[in-house]
């Protein structure tokens, strides 16, 4: 309720600053309730006359000018800090994911009984004894690229 009251006597500062001079009833009800409106209640109303807003100096506006400047820089950092974190987060992710495929294939390329590859024609070739070192070699390059040591 204190929030209520608080915007509609801001919003009444508005109208006497802008220079709108309209009559403003502060009304009581039975429970009593205290309300305002612009037209007189059944019960005990009374007459609010707002006062004008106070001027501002030019050396608070100024203040206030170099304020918001200051909390627009705030955010923007804040904001690039958030962004940086979202990236790292996601590289972080993306390196996981990579660790886990590279395990993967070092186990099946180690531990499988047969290796092979398909050719263009989609034919499974088993991989020579050769082949088959170069590419646990290539597996094991790979965990260790992606995977901390830690």
């Amino acid at each position: 309720m204190n929030c209520f009251r608080s915007a509609v006597l801001a919003g009444l500062a508005v109208f006497v600053s802008t220079g709108v001079m309209a009559e403003i009833y502060k009304c009581t009800d039975a429970q009593g309730r205290t309300r305002y409106g612009d037209k007189p209640c059944a019960g005990k109303s009374v007459i609010i006359t707002p006062r004008a807003a106070p001027a501002v100096s030019e050396d608070a506006a100024v203040r206030m000018n170099r304020t918001q400047r200051l909390l627009q820089a705030y955010e923007a950092e804040h904001e690039e800090v958030r962004r940086a974190q979202a990236e790292q987060k996601a590289g972080q992710e993306q390196r996981k994911y990579n660790c886990a495929r590279a395990q993967s294939y070092a186990r099946g390329v180690t531990q499988a009984s047969r290796v092979y590859r398909t050719d263009d024609a989609g034919q499974r070739i088993d991989l020579s004894f050769e082949e088959r070192a170069a590419a646990a070699a290539k597996a094991r390059a790979e965990v260790a690229r992606w995977c901390d040591s830690k």
